[in-house]
């Protein structure tokens, strides 16, 4: 029987979960205190088989009115290989307290062609993360990265690394990604939280065995394309950036993701993550956000999402949390569907 010891040390879990082959940054600690500002609580699991890890669960309980909750693992659980799941699963309903269901998002990053694995008990349904997304080895070093790119992203690259200075840097240039985050949202219709949110994650993934950063793309002073990057478990996340439509032939968009990648080269990361792109291209809202990262080349990936019932009310609460989602689309958008 697999055994479950509750973790309440940032150095310790990020120790585990990054030990872990399949892990994210969304596992880390760091992801935990973030997301306390939106309502969520962290619960964080360490499970062994004997004195083995096989799996760090970090689950985030959400109250969905009265005494309804469910349990949610973003890109989680850490494990040790996909196929311990099903035991991790049925150790992890021990610690359920009432929750309407458990969601999993296990960061395996299969190719975007392969089919996903099934498990009993366990359906597969849509993410609360990026369902896709395109993927960076790193190791192939600055050479290999600008050969698989196609031709314009290659001669745009090119032309940024003259045109523009890009650099890594903290909370110093919080001001100016923020700017220019606002207003590529505005300009796209896309939601996002308040300010001080992105604060708590420059900040708070700055932790132990993780860092964050704003890559930031200047042409003569001026801040024309910033991102936040996390860094956690030998990847490098793009997590959230803007840009502005001023003096476009600089390619101020491509000197911000190529800054970040050469930063990830030096630190010794495996893995990119261009995050998020749509499930489907034709007529996407964000189908010039797919052309953009898909002109880095790379594997696309997918990432698949397991719900396990716990309770008679799932197909209920599920159904209440789409019609929510797609109300909130609407609203924002003009169109039901997602994003990505």
């Amino acid at each position: 029987m697999l055994r479950l010891e509750p973790i309440s040390q940032a150095a310790i879990w990020n120790q585990m979960v990054s030990s872990l082959p399949i892990a994210s940054a969304l596992q880390s600690w760091g992801w935990g205190e973030v997301k306390k500002l939106s309502g969520w609580q962290p619960e964080r699991w360490a499970v062994f088989d004997g004195e083995q890890l096989i799996a760090a669960a970090q689950l985030f309980r959400r109250r969905l009115g009265g005494p309804l909750s469910m349990l949610y693992a973003p890109r989680g659980p850490a494990l040790r290989e996909l196929d311990d799941l099903p035991r991790v699963v049925e150790a992890l309903k021990q610690k359920a307290n009432g929750a309407v269901y458990l969601k999993l998002e296990p960061e395996v990053g299969i190719p975007a062609s392969q089919p996903v694995k099934e498990f009993p008990q366990a359906h597969i349904e849509e993410t609360i993360q990026p369902e896709y997304s395109i993927w960076l080895d790193l190791r192939q070093g600055r050479e290999g990265l600008l050969a698989q790119m196609d031709n314009m992203h290659r001669r745009n690259t090119k032309l940024a690394e003259k045109r523009v200075v890009t650099s890594i840097e903290g909370m110093e240039a919080f001001e100016e990604f923020w700017q220019l985050f606002e207003e590529t949202n505005r300009r796209a219709r896309l939601l996002q939280h308040a300010k001080v949110y992105y604060q708590t994650v420059l900040r708070e993934m700055n932790q132990p065995l993780g860092e964050a950063f704003i890559s930031i793309a200047r042409l003569q002073g001026r801040a024309l394309a910033a991102g936040l990057f996390v860094a956690f478990a030998g990847k490098v996340d793009y997590l959230y950036g803007g840009s502005s439509r001023e003096n476009s032939n600089a390619k101020a968009p491509n000197g911000m993701h190529w800054g970040a990648m050469q930063w990830g080269i030096e630190k010794g990361y495996r893995i990119y993550d261009l995050w998020g792109v749509p499930r489907q291209t034709e007529g996407s809202h964000a189908a010039g956000i797919d052309a953009f990262k898909e002109g880095f080349g790379g594997q696309r990936v997918r990432f698949p999402s397991y719900d396990v019932a716990l309770s008679p009310l799932y197909g209920p609460v599920k159904k209440a949390l789409r019609l929510r989602k797609s109300w909130i689309n609407y609203r924002t958008r003009g169109t039901t569907r997602d994003v990505l």
